[in-house]
């Protein structure tokens, strides 16, 4: 599972977005038909509204940069005046130009969920004619923690006159976020309250790149994301992905056996521990000859759902 650790390496998602070196599709692709969409979300007459371009970048930053938890802690980095990067990057270089946090969430609401997916599945599918750009054959699956912006004390929200004596549940001022055991990561607290973001990422020329993302409670078992994410991804025009890496949270053998029958997608995860390798097998579970030499993969067969492997000539009569 090395292939799964390079592809997502974390500080890719600091720096996506307005990084010269990391070259992201959405500079590469013609993004005007953010227009043609939402077009019709607006009224005829009044003031010029701001680009819709400009909320949709802003979204971009939002979800790439973990350090950022809310809309107004994203609208305060970019009125910062060391932050010209970012405002460069959302097509408003003025600080006064900065669209306040209050009309970001309201451009959000009124766009709703699926129109958003239409416009990134028609980023994604111009950036798959960009020769030797997108290279979607082999994808991966994790996720990474959200913090919250709230405290770490539940607290009654209820108006009942001695809350100490009322049965009403004590609730975060995020009533979606939830609080979960930090994986085992150096430097991170053990706790934390928030989110989990799961995201399928996609090797590129230039580095992994973040297709689609599902942000849910962290406490949202890892095996309940992995269909649905795949049920998207198959819903991009022109995006062929065979195999998915993922690690053990999202193994369930249910799930990948509909991910390969219904969805035509080859979940491979590594071994659990438990594991009853054959005999034919290496300890790894690889698959050796009688003379205990690694066999090579010669492919999968769709029809019979067998893997083949064959001999190392080098090593192997």
């Amino acid at each position: 599972m090395d292939l799964q650790l390079e592809l997502l390496p974390y500080h890719y998602y600091n720096t996506l977005g307005f990084d010269a070196e990391l070259i992201d599709y959405i500079d590469h692709v013609d993004d005007h038909g953010v227009l043609e969409k939402v077009k019709v979300l607006y009224k005829v007459g009044g003031r010029p509204p701001v680009d819709p371009r400009t909320y949709f970048r802003m979204h971009y930053l939002y979800f790439t940069r973990p350090e950022i938890t809310s809309f107004r802690q994203l609208v305060k980095q970019l009125r910062d005046p060391k932050n010209q990067a970012w405002r460069n990057f959302i097509m408003t270089p003025a600080i006064k130009d900065v669209p306040c946090h209050s009309s970001l969430s309201n451009f959000r609401n009124t766009v709703g969920p699926e129109l958003f997916y239409q416009i990134l599945f028609d980023l994604i599918a111009q950036a798959l004619k960009l020769k030797d750009f997108l290279q979607p054959t082999l994808v991966g699956i994790d996720s990474r923690p959200v913090y919250a912006g709230v405290n770490g004390y539940k607290k009654k929200r209820c108006r009942c006159e001695n809350q100490a004596a009322c049965s009403c549940p004590a609730t975060l001022s995020d009533p979606d976020a939830t609080c979960c055991v930090q994986r085992s990561k150096v430097n991170q607290n053990r706790y934390f309250i928030g989110y989990r973001k799961h995201s399928i990422v996609c090797p590129t020329s230039k580095g992994p790149l973040v297709l689609l993302s599902i942000i849910l409670p962290n406490d949202t078992a890892d095996i309940k994301v992995l269909l649905p994410l795949i049920e998207k991804l198959k819903q991009i025009p022109g995006l062929e992905a065979e195999y998915l890496v993922a690690d053990l949270g999202y193994f369930f053998a249910e799930d990948q056996h509909k991910a390969l029958v219904e969805y035509d997608i080859t979940v491979v995860t590594e071994l659990k521990k438990n594991t009853k390798i054959p005999e034919h097998c290496s300890p790894e579970g690889r698959p050796e000859c009688q003379q205990g030499h690694a066999l090579l993969w010669d492919g999968f067969d769709k029809e019979t759902y067998t893997s083949w492997f064959v001999g190392n000539p080098d090593k192997c009569s």
